[in-house]
């Protein structure tokens, strides 16, 4: 484990070094073969105030080292590891057709479902809401199609419900995932975006959710605030509704999650969630948004914004008590250049009293600088 961490880092900081000197860390080959080394790394601190059960905390989070390889003009491979939490895990692991306005992919990669496929880079709080975070889905070994157009987006796919990260499981079940996202309106500075994604999937006979303080500074044990687990169930059915405003320097996005679950011989269970944030670019032309994947990605270098989000989750149904919880939360991000980023958050936590770690409210003011390539 220990030269792997070397490896990583040494592997980091090459490329950083090369990049910063403007040259790119790749090379190319016949038959359009192209490839580049891609990674990232976070340095995070954080002060919980007015919390005397929690320590302050500085980390190296989200470190990471890939390879993304272009051939035969439409084909594309990705390789991506990341280490955190003293282990190494898989990240994006695929291989990606694209013909005219469709693409087809397979391997290991996000379900069209939630937040997280803008990837962490580009979330504009340090971290993804919670309501997201409990609800949202991550990555799966599956097969998935979309098709592109400056209207209109659809992506869909099926997916093996399992974990890969573990070692050879069984009784992995199946999900089906699928979005559509609509552009009534999409010009210069401006743009309405509305998403709708469903989503089933061949539970086990138990599932978990659980939800904790939007920060990486904490292990899950103690960031635990709601924490609900489901037992008989059949199968599940989720849904995210999503929107995004664009005006001027203007930003808004907001998703409500819900997610379905029909039990054999016990009440049927409902958890919902969701949450609404909204930024204004006080430095810096506009916010950006990929018409390709209908999410938005991190703005120009020198580029500075302030950002509003209110979050809340609901466990508690059919007589589980899993607790409830919302925040708001404020931050600020400067874009100092293209690979280098910092962001700083004030959260305000409000914990229900039917929370597993009881009734717990704190603050937490925690800071970020990336980098990322």
């Amino acid at each position: 484990m220990a030269h792997m961490r070397k490896l990583f880092l040494f592997l980091f900081l090459l490329a950083f070094v090369r990049e910063t000197a403007g040259q790119e860390l790749g090379g190319k080959g016949p038959d359009g073969f192209r490839w580049r080394l891609i990674g990232r790394a976070f340095f995070d601190g954080g002060v919980f105030l007015k919390d005397t059960a929690r320590e302050n905390s500085f980390q190296i989070n989200d470190l990471r080292v890939g390879t993304i390889i272009h051939f035969l003009d439409a084909w594309e491979a990705k390789i991506e590891l990341g280490y955190g939490d003293s282990k190494i895990s898989l990240k994006d692991v695929y291989l990606n057709y694209e013909y005219k306005n469709s693409s087809f992919r397979l391997g290991y990669h996000f379900e069209p479902f939630g937040n997280a496929r803008v990837g962490t880079s580009n979330y504009r709080f340090i971290t993804n809401a919670v309501s997201d975070k409990a609800l949202g889905n991550s990555r799966k070994l599956g097969f998935s199609y979309s098709y592109n157009h400056k209207w209109f987006n659809f992506i869909g796919g099926v997916f093996s419900d399992g974990d890969i990260q573990k070692s050879k499981p069984v009784n992995q079940g199946y999900s089906l995932a699928a979005k559509v996202v609509g552009r009534p309106l999409m010009e210069d500075k401006k743009l309405i975006h509305i998403g709708v994604a469903p989503r089933f999937n061949s539970s086990h006979k138990e599932v978990s959710f659980s939800a904790g303080a939007p920060t990486d500074l904490l292990a899950k044990a103690d960031n635990t605030f709601l924490d609900a687990h489901i037992s008989q169930v059949i199968n599940q059915w989720k849904l995210d509704l999503e929107t995004i405003l664009l005006y001027n320097k203007w930003y808004f996005q907001g998703q409500y999650f819900l997610a379905s679950l029909n039990r054999f011989a016990a009440e049927n269970y409902k958890a919902k969630g969701g949450y609404a944030q909204c930024g204004y670019m006080v430095l810096g032309a506009k916010h950006n948004y990929n018409a390709k994947t209908g999410m938005i990605v991190n703005p120009a270098p020198r580029s500075l914004e302030i950002l509003l989000r209110y979050d809340n989750m609901n466990l508690n149904d059919a007589g589980i008590r899993g607790g409830r919880l919302s925040d708001i939360s404020v931050g600020v991000n400067y874009f100092i250049n293209k690979y280098v980023a910092a962001k700083v958050n004030y959260t305000r936590m409000m914990i229900g009293h039917s929370s597993p770690q009881g009734k717990d409210d704190f603050d937490l003011l925690q800071g970020r600088v990336q980098i990322s390539f």
